[in-house]
């Protein structure tokens, strides 16, 4: 795999996040992104734009259940993980749409079977994406038909009806609506949508000044304040800054 995938943990009980923590840590393809030992905590700091691959929730906590709580932030993770000392919970975990249900204590086998378990579905979803890696659009000339490949889409541009398809090859334009295309590109991390009218592959950015996004076939996007802060968000994750002090 090319990244680590984000987990979050909430459990009541910080010697079981500390445990969950340290395996987390041990593991190569993991990395912790943030805990709460408040599950109502949880529920107003978890965002989307946190890009949470594995939750890790316990059942039984004060003031809100995992049950609950997963009721309104399951759609923020790509995994759910129930972690609990109670079997009984095991039927309404995956009502939820629970991926995995650990039962504590939990061992670092368990846990690192479980992880090869995700990380098995992880490395599926991305082969059926490699299979899926390009589309065919209809011109405007009779049975004519152009190929489109992902690692060459550099953006789209939506115009009514009609989009604007930027490759490394050139421009074609289709009757399909930015909507559609949206559609298609739906799981592929490599695009995000940053103006009404545009979604962009985060692979061909060539810079980005004020709300200016400059790509490398010198197309300039302006950066729309709807999608503004999903795009921040995307920039400092992936901006290279010194750990040093001014002074030094």
């Amino acid at each position: 795999m090319d990244s680590k995938l984000n987990c979050v943990i909430i459990d009541d009980e910080k010697h079981a996040v500390d445990l969950l923590a340290d395996y987390i840590e041990t593991m190569p393809n993991l990395q912790l992104l943030k805990y709460f030992t408040d599950p109502l905590k949880a529920l107003m700091d978890i965002t989307l734009e946190d890009n949470i691959d594995i939750l890790f929730m316990d059942v039984d906590m004060p003031g809100m259940t995992g049950l609950d709580l997963s009721l309104a932030i399951r759609y923020k993770t790509k995994y759910l993980v129930f972690t609990t000392a109670h079997s009984k919970y095991a039927i309404d975990a995956f009502g939820v749409q629970a991926n995995e249900y650990l039962l504590k204590p939990i061992s670092m086998s368990k846990f690192a079977l479980m992880i090869n378990r995700l990380l098995k579905s992880e490395t599926d979803l991305r082969r059926e994406m490699r299979e899926e890696d390009f589309f065919f659009i209809k011109t405007d000339q009779v049975q004519k038909y152009v190929k489109i490949n992902m690692r060459d889409l550099v953006a789209i541009e939506g115009l009514n009806n009609y989009v604007k398809i930027h490759t490394v090859n050139g421009m074609h334009i289709a009757y399909l609506t930015i909507k559609e295309l949206e559609a298609k590109l739906e799981g592929n991390s490599s695009f995000i949508r940053v103006q009404r009218s545009f979604i962009i592959s985060m692979d061909f950015i060539n810079k980005v000044e004020g709300a200016s996004i400059t790509l490398n076939n010198k197309l300039e996007v302006p950066l729309g304040t709807t999608y503004k802060k999903q795009f921040l968000t995307f920039l400092e994750r992936k901006t290279l800054r010194s750990n040093r002090g001014i002074s030094d």
